[in-house]
């Protein structure tokens, strides 16, 4: 997804239209994750004859930011396109511009990319993960890894659990919660759908985020800014935005660029001790 603006004719950069554009993309996210909210708000301003460029994180968690822009006799403080991480509730001067000659015309145009995470972060790839439901409960794992209906690209290392509508989450890793979304009441096959899933975000101790994805309409338990143990109920499975069927996906990332995140293959404590990849179609119990 991306946000076209159009070029805005500068005369000696006395006389600015300002082009402002909103984009949330959660980065090619087929199952439909994060409703649709902004993630960032873009604003500029000239000051001494140069043109700022400010980025605003509208969001409690980390937000990674791409910005690419058309530049006719302007040059750019820094090296265009720019990607950079926004901290969380952050406003920071990301591109500055000045003309090069202030006898001639000049505009600048600037389509802008925003998804959840930090460029910056490790994961801790000893963590074992709790399986995300109540001790001794059991689910079947409907799409793994690289599963060929929608795991694919930024999302390619994301487990579906086919649950029952209600079914209990439990956070599979301990963290604060980041975002949240639990008002939706729709869903479906179709991509219209895309942006109507209900969800929780955590954030680890080693920075990554964790997801959990189409729950029921009113069915989070926890609020931005909890803290959470590994284990604690934190919401109810549903079947809200991008659908085929009541499931819970979930998924730990961090960002690659402002146009796509980077989910990351994680390992999970079930009946046997260990399962470095969960098998699609398989039931998994958790301890």
């Amino acid at each position: 997804m991306q946000c076209l603006i159009a070029p805005a004719p500068v005369r000696n950069l006395d006389r600015i239209i300002r082009a402002i554009a909103y984009l949330v993309t959660l980065c090619a996210v087929s199952t439909g994750f994060a409703g649709e909210q902004k993630l960032i708000k873009i604003t500029s301003h000239k000051q001494d004859g140069r043109t700022e460029f400010h980025v605003q994180n509208l969001q409690d968690a980390d937000v990674t930011v791409t910005i690419e822009m058309e530049l006719k006799n302007l040059e750019s403080s820094v090296p265009v396109p720019y990607t950079a991480t926004i901290p969380p509730r952050a406003t920071v001067t990301a591109i500055s511009l000045k003309a090069i000659d202030s006898k001639e015309d000049s505009s600048w145009s600037y389509t802008y990319y925003a998804t959840w995470g930090s460029l910056h972060v490790k994961h801790d790839d000893s963590y074992l993960y709790y399986l995300p439901y109540p001790t001794g409960e059991s689910f079947p794992v409907s799409q793994g890894f690289h599963g060929k209906y929608s795991h694919t690209g930024g999302d390619c290392y994301s487990i579906d659990f086919k649950m029952p509508e209600g079914s209990p989450v439990h956070a599979a890793r301990e963290g604060v919660v980041a975002g949240i979304k639990d008002d939706s009441t729709v869903g479906g096959s179709s991509k219209k759908y895309e942006w109507d899933a209900n969800y929780v975000l955590i954030r680890h101790p080693d920075g990554t985020l964790g997801h959990y994805v189409h729950l029921e309409k009113g069915g989070v338990t926890v609020k931005v800014g909890d803290t959470v143990k590994a284990g604690q109920l934190i919401g109810y499975s549903g079947n809200t935005g991008h659908s085929t069927g009541p499931h819970l996906h979930f998924a730990v990332f961090k960002a690659k660029s402002g146009k796509q995140r980077e989910t990351i293959p994680v390992k999970f404590r079930t009946n046997e001790l260990l399962a470095e990849v969960l098998a699609e179609g398989r039931s998994y119990t958790a301890f």
